[in-house]
Order: structure tokens, then sequence, then C-alpha cells
């Protein structure tokens, strides 16, 4: 569930923070890039290069462009700021939106918008660690084109803890100046999405009941589904208002930097920008971690990013996706933070990891439900490594995140 509001759903939803969601820094290796294909290229959907006339007939017209991302991916941000820094050599020079920053953070975006603060500033006056959590370093190049070119920068997400509040107690709990600081209209979600989203969330729900079941986590009753999806909705039709606001009161076009799971198929921020803005121009770009070619269904174009993750455990891992017919590679570990649970455990840069908890490691998502399990079952996260030949068993242990505990 990429860039989904894992803070404002149930408890089991804040598992994945534990493995996935720590930051990769500026000093993360990158692996080669899908296909071969330079780090943050924007392609097509055959996987070759975009032509400078096919960049012109996708960008240039366009009033709202969608760049999603997954969150700890160092290489996806850099693939944003390389966009926007295209846009102006090509004469646009769009506003900039941020889904990581709530609305009440636009004064200190207007100033730095202003020049009357420096990036170097914006980690403080943001308070950037508890209002987004990923690391700033993941942004810096994003910042740092919109004040090189002298972009306005909007924040595009609802005032702080106000999802979660929905996501906890629903719409109709809130207060009247709670409510109104909200879209008067929650649109809705495509079908198809509700359909997606609900065999995502039934996997998790059945490992949520045997903890629930262990006394491990309690219910209130509420339709947590039912929930997941206003808060989606909520956060969609919320983040494409306020695009909607800096477009108009900025007067340029605007990039949209959000998760991917609000730009992927056209379902999030595009499909609320349909109903907000009749008649705007709407281009959409996504990462391609590799195969033959991208899902061409997910967006028009796409940037080529390995998938790169650096989780809390202390280690940051990179997968390519195979090419059809070809047996997904194992996952491999690029780095391991000193005195991390990682470390401590015995994992090494340069080990493969070929299953975690008993499941094959085939995707990255892989750990995410291995740690889940161990979770669950209050036991280490068991990772089997390839190394020097060699077959490895290692042990990390997890902690429950402090806000499952409540």
């Amino acid at each position: 569930m990429k860039g989904f509001p894992l803070s404002h759903l149930p408890v089991f939803f804040l598992f994945s923070s534990l493995l996935l969601a720590g930051c990769a820094g500026k000093n993360v290796p990158v692996p080669m890039a899908p296909g071969h294909v330079a780090p943050e290229t924007l392609v097509g959907a055959l996987g070759a290069p975009l032509s400078p006339r096919e960049f012109t007939a996708t960008f240039l017209s366009a009033d709202y462009i969608l760049a999603g991302e997954e969150h700890p991916n160092p290489c996806d941000h850099l693939a944003q700021a390389e966009l926007i820094r295209r846009l102006v050599a090509a004469g646009v020079r769009p506003a900039i939106g941020l889904e990581m920053l709530p609305v009440e953070t636009q004064p200190v975006l207007d100033a730095f918008s202003a020049g009357k603060l420096a990036v170097a500033d914006l980690p403080r006056a943001l308070d950037w660690k508890k209002t987004w959590g990923y690391d700033f370093a993941l942004y810096e190049p994003i910042f740092a084109a919109a004040r090189q070119y002298r972009l306005p920068v909007f924040a595009l997400n609802a005032p702080r803890g106000l999802a979660r509040k929905v996501g906890q107690k629903g719409l109709d709990n809130l207060t009247p100046s709670e409510r109104a600081a909200l879209p008067g209209t929650i649109v809705p979600p495509d079908p198809a999405q509700v359909q997606e989203l609900r065999a995502v969330y039934d996997e998790h729900a059945a490992r949520l009941e045997k903890m629930i079941k262990a006394g491990k986590k309690k219910t209130d009753g509420r339709d947590r589904f039912a929930d997941f999806i206003t808060v989606q909705s909520l956060w969609d039709t919320q983040m494409a208002s306020r695009a909607l606001y800096a477009h108009a009161a900025s007067k340029r076009p605007v990039v949209i930097i959000a998760g991917g799971g609000h730009v992927e198929r056209g379902w999030g921020i595009a499909r609320r920008l349909a109903e907000l803005d009749p008649g705007a121009t709407i281009a959409t770009v996504m990462p391609w971690r590799g195969g033959e070619k991208p899902e061409a269904d997910l967006a028009q174009t796409f940037f080529s990013c390995p998938a790169v993750h650096r989780s809390r455990l202390g280690m940051t891992l990179s997968r390519e996706e195979p090419a059809a017919g070809e047996k997904p590679a194992p996952l491999l570990v690029t780095a391991i933070a000193p005195g991390s649970p990682a470390a401590k455990a015995g994992l090494l840069p340069g080990d493969a990891v070929t299953a975690a908890g008993g499941h094959e490691a085939t995707a990255l998502s892989v750990l995410h439900t291995a740690a889940m399990e161990a979770i669950a079952a209050g036991k280490p996260l068991t990772l089997t490594v390839s190394r020097a030949g060699e077959t490895i068993d290692i042990a990390i242990p997890l902690k429950m995140p402090a806000a499952a505990k409540k």
C-alpha cells in the first residue's frame, strides 16, 4: 500500500513502519536502475527514455503533474527533483505541492518561498521529524530545486491529527471547527480501487484477528475497513483541494509530490482533481522498479529507480524487478547501520536475503509480512541469507511500536 496513511489506520498498519518505513540518507548506495537505464531517467510505457518531443507533449501543457514515490527511496526524490528541473529548463516554472506537510505549516513555506528561510532552516521550522518522520535529507533535493528557481511551495495535507481522528472515530464525531477545516465534500473512491484495497485489508485483518484472540490488541467494534476507505478518500480529496488552491493562487501548474498509492492508476488525487477542476490536464509519473517494461496502467510515464528501503532495524535493501520469465532476484543488503538491531544480529552488507519468516523473499513486501507475523507471535524476525556460498539463518529481535501498545 504505497503512500497510504499508516498512522491513521488500525494498529497492524503500524508494523510496516518498524520494518520498512525508516529513512534512507544521502549515502545509501543506489544500484543500477531497472533495465540498465540510468537512475532517475524518465521513460515511457515501453521502458525507453522519453524523447524531448514526448516530454513536451506529456508535461508542458499539464495543469497538474502527479509524481508518485515510495517515501524511503532516495532515488525517487532525486527523480522528482530532476523532473522539476527539466520543466524549468523547458520554460515551465511550476508550484510544488507536498503531501508531507499539513496546511498549518503554510506560513513557514511562504517564508521559504519568499527567501526568508534557507533550506537548512526547514527541518526545525517545520518540525519535520514529528510532522513527517522520513529523513529530511530525502526531500532536500526537491526543496533545493524550489529555492534555486524560486518556485512556490504549498502544503497539501489535512491539519495535523485530523485524519487520524477520522480514522479512529469517523467524520461524524469531529467538532464543527474540525469538520470545517476539511473539504466540504469527500469524493468517494473508484469501485475498482475499493476492491483492491479490500483484498489487501483482509490479508492484514486476518493477522489482527489473531492478535485480538491472543489478547494483544483490543477492538472497539468499529468497521475499520470503512474507516480506512474514509481516511483514504479524505486524504486524496484534501490534497486535490489544496492543489487546486495552489494552482489558482500561484497561477502556475502544480507538481504534486505524493506517495504512489495516491497517484497510481489515477485512483487517488487525479480522480478528485477531475471532479474539482473539470477540464484540467493531468499528467502522472510513477517509479519503475524494473522488469521487461513498466506496468502501463499505473501511470502515463515513469522514472527508473530500483527498489531501495532502509528499515528501522538498520538494514538497507534493494531489489530490481525481474523481466518476464526470469526468476526473482534475492533482496540485496546494501548497507547496515552500526549498532542497529540488524548489525547486532550479524547481518552484513552484501548478504542476499532469500527468505524471511519462512517466506521466499521474492519482494520487499515479504519482509513486512514476516515482521507482522513475528510480532503477532512474539518472536524475532528470522532471515535466511546467502553469504559467500553459505546459507545462514539470522534472528533479529523486534520491538512492538509504541503506538501499537495503546
